[in-house]
């Protein structure tokens, strides 16, 4: 059976956000798809011996490869090319370029007339997404919005709870997250009315 809705994430902000709360196991229950991009998961789990999230990232993506799809874009196999040797050097923006590729090449994919596509971000990205050129059936959502959404279908009991343990962690040596566009997050609905939600 085909998802009625894949999940997209092409940046880090969601996955730290998710991991900060705890909350990774969420994007497994939620029965559809998970797309992440090569060179974005690549920089997500990039030093799994000396930092707790990037192992917990890994192990979580690699324990539900039915749910996960690296995507693969060309900037990502070049990234992979360099680091295979030993030549990669961080902070060359590759994540963004990488994104950028994906939108261009690689986003009409997941998007039928069967399928929408729900892309979700961190609140401060969306301002980038707006210019892209998307398929009629691509939704757009903040990582709030999502949660409230998640909380209105009954998957969570509470959003406000997650967001808050996404702010305020309660283990100190987690990084707390920030967002600009609280209380209700921000999402934009495909062009054609198609919603992300069953």
């Amino acid at each position: 059976m085909t998802a009625r809705c894949v999940l997209i994430i092409p940046d880090a902000g969601p996955i730290n956000s998710l991991w900060v709360a705890g909350e990774m196991p969420l994007l497994a229950k939620l029965g559809m798809p998970v797309v992440l991009i090569d060179q974005v998961y690549a920089e997500l789990t990039s030093d799994p011996e000396n930092y707790l999230k990037d192992r917990e990232v890994k192990a979580f993506v690699e324990a539900h490869p039915k749910v996960f799809t690296i995507e693969e874009t060309n900037v990502g196999k070049m990234a992979a090319a360099l680091r295979a040797q030993g030549t990669f050097k961080t902070g060359q923006s590759l994540g963004e370029a990488a994104i950028a590729d994906f939108f261009q090449h690689g986003l009409e994919k997941y998007v039928r007339d069967d399928q929408a596509a729900l892309l979700l971000f961190e609140d401060a990205d969306f301002r980038s997404v707006k210019v892209i050129r998307r398929p009629r059936n691509v939704h757009l959502s903040s990582t709030v919005s999502w949660l409230r959404g998640l909380q209105d279908l009954g998957i969570v009991a509470s959003a406000d709870d997650i967001i808050r343990a996404m702010t305020h962690p309660a283990d100190p040596t987690k990084r707390p997250r920030r967002f600009t566009d609280l209380p209700d997050g921000t999402d934009e609905s495909a062009e054609i009315g198609s919603s992300w939600r069953p």
